[in-house]
């Protein structure tokens, strides 16, 4: 098993773990991205994410997509959209190495902070990113998250 940068030939595998991680959290008809839409926004002109994937035998086995955000507070931030680790390869160490790979990605570019979300039934993920030693901002400093699609954006803007 090794841990990499994807690549553009991965796109086609990507979404399909991508819906995993979707069917995982209970809403299978979440992600309507496409593998040519992942190609294009990951691996085109304008680079919208990065990705780390577990890969063995030339098979996807997780991965940790990412982003760079910035904070007016302290600066250059990374953001980690999603951490995925197939069921059959939990426990072994890969979820804690796909994390570390966006970290040090963070780091490199000296961000201050990494930032992601969490639902808040997932309790074993929640323990393993408190466990690490990441703050729960919800209970901590009164976070909430909040949205708004892309249908509520055109109605705000046209009002």
């Amino acid at each position: 098993m090794t841990i990499r940068t994807a690549r553009r030939e991965d796109c086609t595998q990507l979404r399909a773990v991508i819906q995993e991680l979707a069917d995982y959290e209970k809403m299978p008809d979440g992600p309507r991205i496409t593998a040519e839409q992942l190609e294009k926004d990951g691996f085109g002109p304008h680079k919208f994410f990065h990705c780390e994937v577990a890969e063995s035998d030339g098979q996807l086995l997780g991965f940790a997509l990412y982003f760079f955000t910035y904070s007016t507070w302290e600066g250059k931030c990374v953001f980690m959209e999603d951490l995925y680790v197939q069921p059959d390869h939990r426990g072994k160490g890969i979820g804690t190495k796909l994390w570390k790979a966006v970290i040090s990605a963070g780091l490199e570019l000296e961000c201050a902070r990494c930032n992601w979300q969490c639902l808040d039934w997932n309790q074993s993920s929640i323990e393993f990113y408190e466990r690490a030693g990441a703050a729960n901002l919800s209970k901590a400093e009164g976070w909430l998250s909040f949205r708004m699609t892309r249908e509520v954006m055109m109605a705000f803007v046209a009002k």
